[in-house]
């Protein structure tokens, strides 16, 4: 793949993921490349985009540009049937589309390896740059499925998982690799060894209580950061299986700190 005009940046450079974002270049590059950085993309430079093949399994591009104006009516729109806050599953033209209100809309063509993302370029506050990792989030989990890769909202601390609600992390999420015993979040890389320990912070409690293995699957299962019209898939299900097997879970008592 080839395109001079374009910035590429792909996702956990070092662990191989064929996952990549590509922005024209021009000020959303500058805009955004920290918040690039601190999910873990990587610029690639001119050779390294020579190297990308179209026909490489699992591969998927995010490719990010400005909204049009066409865009941004459907971005700014109230949708009363939303059933997700800020974010709405649909279909537009066709396609089914993932928007997150005042902050973008994205196309997922089924079968495509190239997706679109169309952002205001108006971002300014802060809720809104949380919308936005989100949506970075909502693509990962997305383009990453097929391969068993299983997300959640949360942090690593101290090599263990902190699970959360999706807004008391503001955006973050963590991503684990079963299979290549993986796990990163905006925080950095960590190789894993079972057994791995899990706590539970999405609910306020008085004291600490361990979940059994059943709990923990249910909740595993209909918790990822994945948002869809047909759910998780079966390697993710599988991985869900194994990961209760290998992880001991509690919930964790309440502390004013969301972000610990």
């Amino acid at each position: 793949m080839e395109e001079s005009q374009w910035n590429t940046y792909q996702f956990r450079k070092n662990a191989g993921y064929p996952v990549y974002l590509r922005l024209k270049q021009d000020d959303l590059n500058s805009k955004y490349a920290h918040l690039f950085q601190e999910m873990g993309f990587t610029l690639l430079n001119e050779a390294e985009v020579k190297k990308i093949k179209l026909n490489e399994p699992y591969l998927k591009i995010l490719s990010v540009r400005k909204a049009s104006p066409s865009y941004m009516q459907l971005i700014n729109s109230s949708d009363i049937l939303d059933e997700f806050g800020q974010e709405s599953l649909g279909l537009y033209s066709s396609v089914p589309s993932y928007t997150f209100r005042r902050v973008g809309i994205m196309l997922l063509p089924k079968g495509k390896v190239i997706w679109e993302l169309s952002i205001n370029p108006e971002i300014s506050q802060t809720d809104q740059m949380v919308g936005f990792r989100i949506m970075l989030v909502r693509f990962l989990s997305l383009a990453l499925a097929d391969q068993g890769i299983i997300s959640y909202w949360g942090t690593v601390k101290d090599g263990t998982i902190i699970m959360m609600k999706q807004a008391q992390s503001f955006g973050e999420a963590v991503f684990i690799d079963m299979k290549k015993k993986f796990i990163f979040s905006n925080g950095g890389e960590m190789q894993f060894s079972t057994p791995l320990k899990i706590i539970r912070k999405d609910k306020q409690v008085q004291s600490t209580f361990h979940l059994t293995r059943e709990d923990l699957i249910g909740f595993l299962s209909v918790s990822t950061c994945m948002l869809n019209f047909t759910g998780i898939t079966q390697s993710m299900k599988k991985n869900i299986f194994e990961l209760s097997f290998s992880s001991s879970a509690a919930y964790g008592v309440f502390e004013n700190e969301v972000n610990l």
